[in-house]
């Protein structure tokens, strides 16, 4: 498995990576950005406070928001409106044409724009702020170098969302009562609710199935997932964008509650029932948020990445 960043990558790999998204985006739209009943339990809440991240303090409506790698849009349009237009970007088709799709289902065409684009060309424009939700982490080293001497074009002021996963260190000391009891509740939780959408669903067979081949291609392939990605280290990030931007605020979601998600479409459940949508999963939210305040990566194992949010302003 792939844990270490490619340094530079090649024609050969920015292809390969190019042909694995486009032939998965079905899939990835389906088990990964997760329809819009399981967006609205496990998405919306941080894409909301997304959304008054960027409207905060300015009184200019609409804002325009750059996303880059926007893939299926689904991030942004869940929260696009008269006061929130997006332009969205990204080098798949086969996601892009996804996203147009979406976007007029949804009604959302109003407020919302595709257009083809490689990240590592990213181009400033006229807009108020910058989306780039777990895309950072599929760039090589140059990629990322590259990507940033651009970014610093942005105007000062520019509000900057990043939402990547990362590998998180094992935090010294003892594990205290408080931890362990959290802890506790939260393992039970998972693999209640885990065994519950078994009970009441059953296996979708061709998600199944091209789930299995994801993972094969992945293991002969030494690959994370996809191709070119992998999660970034603690720290790693930060040292790209802190020389431009001065952070706000950085929080973890996503950690129990897509799980419980994602094993309920695996299932066949396209929609959470009221106890998986009003208890469970939002109680699995709650307890997440409650053990982020204490020694939680003892209980990660080593390479399992968790999902963090991270407010920035361009200097």
């Amino acid at each position: 498995m792939r844990t270490k960043r490619i340094n530079i990558s090649s024609p050969e790999l920015d292809n390969t990576e190019q042909k694995w998204w486009d032939d998965n985006a079905q899939v990835i739209e389906k088990i990964w950005a997760q329809n819009i009943h399981f967006q609205n339990v496990i998405r919306l809440p941080y894409l909301s406070k997304m959304k008054a991240f960027f409207l905060a303090g300015n009184s200019k409506r609409p804002v325009k928001i750059l996303e880059i790698g926007c893939g299926s849009g689904w991030v942004c349009r869940l929260v696009a409106d008269k006061d929130f237009h997006v332009i969205g970007t990204d080098f798949s088709q086969g996601q892009l044409a996804i996203a147009h799709q979406n976007a007029k289902a949804f009604d959302k065409e109003a407020y919302c724009t595709y257009e083809q684009a490689d990240a590592s060309t990213f181009q400033k424009k006229d807009i108020d702020g910058v989306v780039i939700h777990a895309l950072l982490h599929h760039l090589s080293t140059e990629e990322l170098t590259n990507f940033f001497e651009q970014f610093a074009q942005l105007p000062s002021g520019t509000k900057i969302f990043m939402y990547e996963p990362v590998f998180f260190n094992r935090q010294a000391g003892e594990k205290s009562l408080r931890d362990k009891i959290i802890n506790k509740l939260i393992y039970k939780l998972r693999n209640y609710s885990l065994a519950r959408a078994r009970k009441i669903g059953s296996t979708d067979p061709e998600l199944a199935k091209v789930m299995t081949r994801i993972d094969k291609d992945a293991a002969e392939n030494g690959w994370y997932i996809s191709p070119k990605e992998v999660p970034f280290y603690e720290g790693e990030l930060e040292r790209f964008v802190e020389p431009l931007c001065t952070l706000q605020k950085k929080y973890i979601v996503n950690k129990t509650e897509l799980d419980i998600a994602q094993e309920l479409t695996l299932n066949s459940i396209d929609k959470p029932d009221g106890f998986f949508a009003n208890t469970l999963i939002p109680l699995a939210i709650k307890l997440d948020e409650l053990s982020f305040s204490g020694k939680f990566t003892h209980y990660m194992e080593e390479h399992q990445h968790l999902f963090v949010c991270f407010e920035w302003v361009k200097k």
